[in-house]
């Protein structure tokens, strides 16, 4: 009994599959499911893993990990197994998952209830969830690229829930194209260790299980040199740095905002980018035997900290705004990691989920994309999670004097945190600014109930997260937000000025992505449409077995009929022939005989001498 949530997690990880499966079906051979049926038995898939996940993460605390796999194939001496690994990082990332999940879930049986395919979005919910616990439950690499791509595939599929609309459906395309970078670097990585383990490893079993990652590090480490390993590093942790959204590969994140809200809140609030951080912390015992990687990674994070900080500043969209905000922390998060701190970064990613999630929510309560009122206005709810994204209260204000402390061997890193912290407080109050606070409008009993319980969990988390009050970072904050009112009073927008408009723009790098990679992609799409429909539809084929099929008829009507047809038309004339010779007269007939006897006579005696002349005689 002490292991029941431990050994019985698995069946909660596969019920959203369950399901997801089972909605598929049911559209599948029309079956109507009532809506508040399908929203029960949702929530009740995150309730249960709620429960479970959280029952696992105190197993883990008390009796350590649990593993359960099974092989899945064997060629020689190399294994690959299929499972479930659950250890303390799994355990509080699903417990994350399901919590921020049941709460989006249950924003979005209001929020969606006027969307056509509602069944469709609520599967993609669940699949989702199933796709996000088979990546954070993989006991080895293999299975961790197998969730990854699954991951994106849902992604891609919410992202581009209303494909119907050009703009969203190019924004989903772009953004599976750019994440398509991050993974075949990533199985690039993979295959590089496999082999380094197929060629190296001592005999027995060659696996890329995490259970014996210091060991696989330690070989891979001893048979390549520095340049080597630090490339082999670079490929895996390249993925991660797409998942997350880092420099320069952020801008997909700005393309998911075309999503429904409640998906922008699923995307951001820790869950599909946080696998990005997830995997680096996974992949630690590898990174920390190179110290360029580690300072590869503590660098990227905080230029992507203050690069989209700064683009963040100059925009006027709040999706767009909380998009870049997420690149930023999710930075602040990846340079934690490479620093050495992996409880910060978990978290501080549990609190910016929480955080992240109530701030789309709110902004969703009031600006809802199927209403007819376009204006935008901001609930209160929206300047409370605010305070607590800018580490001004709540367990913002403890996470951001936690990475100040953890800065404190590098007076460079100090001073780019508290910059980061300085703009963070910047745009987002900006925003507050900007848009007037919402009166007279009631959202949903159940948004509300949604939102005001993420703000409630921001809250309990403040005791939760120690760290001291009302340092550096805080009146760096209180400035921030100074500034950000200061702006607001002065202009509205940020329109004028070719700084802002470049900053704004993000620095043209999305236009970059559009002009080449996203033209590239679509010149070889349309290269395999052409591949694909004259020789996959067989288009060729159909031609060339034409000209098949007019070859033969020609071989057959001159060179196999034309031979039949001549000794027909000489038999025919023989016939014609003899039957003139027919005269009935003995006279002819005897001098007819004579004649051929002769040439037979003829043609022996030639025959003889031919044989004697050339071939020496007979016998």
């Amino acid at each position: 009994m002490s292991e029941f949530f431990t050994d019985n997690l698995i069946w909660v990880i596969l019920y959203p599959l369950w399901i997801f499966l089972l909605i598929g079906t049911a559209r599948l051979f029309a079956i109507r499911m009532s809506k508040k049926l399908l929203t029960l038995i949702t929530l009740a898939g995150s309730g249960l893993g709620i429960i479970f996940s959280c029952g696992a993460l105190i197993n883990t605390f008390l009796y350590g990990g649990k593993e359960f796999v099974f092989t899945f194939i064997k060629i020689q001496n190399f294994l690959l197994q299929l499972g479930v690994n659950i250890d303390k990082l799994s355990a509080v990332y699903m417990l994350l998952l399901f919590t921020i999940s049941f709460i989006i879930q249950l924003y979005a049986s209001s929020y969606m209830s006027r969307e056509p395919k509602y069944y469709r979005f609520f599967g993609y919910l669940n699949l989702f969830n199933f796709a996000m616990c088979f990546l954070l439950t993989s006991p080895n690499l293999f299975q961790i690229y197998a969730g990854w791509e699954l991951v994106g595939l849902v992604s891609y599929l919410l992202i581009g829930f209303q494909y119907v609309n050009p703009v969203k459906s190019k924004a989903a395309v772009k953004t599976f194209i750019i994440n398509r970078i991050g993974d075949t670097a990533l199985l690039a990585g993979i295959l590089c260790l496999i082999y380094i383990m197929w060629t190296y490893s001592v005999p027995g079993v060659v696996t890329l299980d995490f259970s014996d990652f210091n060991i696989i590090s330690s070989i891979v480490y001893a048979h390549t040199n520095n340049f080597t390993f630090f490339i082999l590093c670079l490929l895996l942790f390249t993925g991660a740095m797409v998942k997350s959204a880092q420099f320069p590969f952020h801008t997909w994140l700005q393309d998911a905002m075309n999503a429904p809200t409640p998906v922008s809140a699923l995307i951001h609030s820790a869950t599909m980018v946080a696998a990005g951080v997830f995997l680096t912390i996974k992949l630690l015992p590898l990174f920390t035997l190179s110290r360029e990687i580690l300072l590869f990674i503590v660098i990227l994070g905080m230029f992507t900290a203050l690069f989209c900080s700064l683009c963040a500043i100059c925009q006027n969209n709040v999706k767009s705004v909380l998009a870049y905000s997420t690149s930023a922390n999710l930075g602040l998060m990846l340079a934690a990691v490479g620093c050495g701190n992996i409880d910060l970064a978990v978290i501080y990613l549990i609190v910016h989920g929480f955080i992240k999630a109530a701030l789309f929510l709110s902004y969703g309560m009031t600006n809802n994309e199927y209403a007819e009122d376009k204006s935008i206005t901001l609930p209160p709810s929206f300047i409370i999670a605010s305070f607590a994204l800018a580490g001004l209260a709540f367990a913002g204000l403890n996470c951001k004097e936690l990475f100040f402390e953890t800065f404190k061997q590098n007076t460079f890193l100090r001073i780019e945190f508290l910059l980061a912290a300085f703009m963070c407080a910047v745009y987002i109050f900006r925003l507050c600014c900007k848009y007037p606070l919402a009166t007279g409008q009631r959202p949903h009993i159940r948004e509300q109930i949604s939102v005001w319980l993420l703000l409630l969990i921001i809250t309990a988390g403040t005791f939760a997260v120690s760290g001291s009050q009302l340092g550096v970072p805080f009146w760096t904050a209180f400035a921030g937000a100074i500034t950000a009112v200061i702006i607001s009073i002065k202009a509205k927008d940020c329109n004028e000025g070719a700084v802002t408009k470049i900053c704004g723009g993000g620095f043209f790098i999305d236009r970059f992505y559009t002009k080449y990679i996203y033209s590239l992609y679509g010149k070889l799409a349309d290269t395999a449409n052409m591949i694909d429909s004259y020789i996959s539809n067989n288009k060729l084929l159909l031609y060339l077995s034409k000209k098949a099929v007019a070859i033969a008829e020609f071989i057959e009507k001159y060179i196999f009929e034309a031979p039949v047809k001549l000794c027909v038309i000489c038999t025919k004339f023989a016939s014609r022939e003899l039957e003139h010779a027919q005269t009935k007269n003995v006279q002819t007939y005897i001098a007819y005989g004579a004649l051929i006897a002769g040439i037979i006579f003829t043609a022996i005696l030639l025959t003889y001498t031919f044989v004697i002349n050339n071939l020496g005689g007979i016998g």
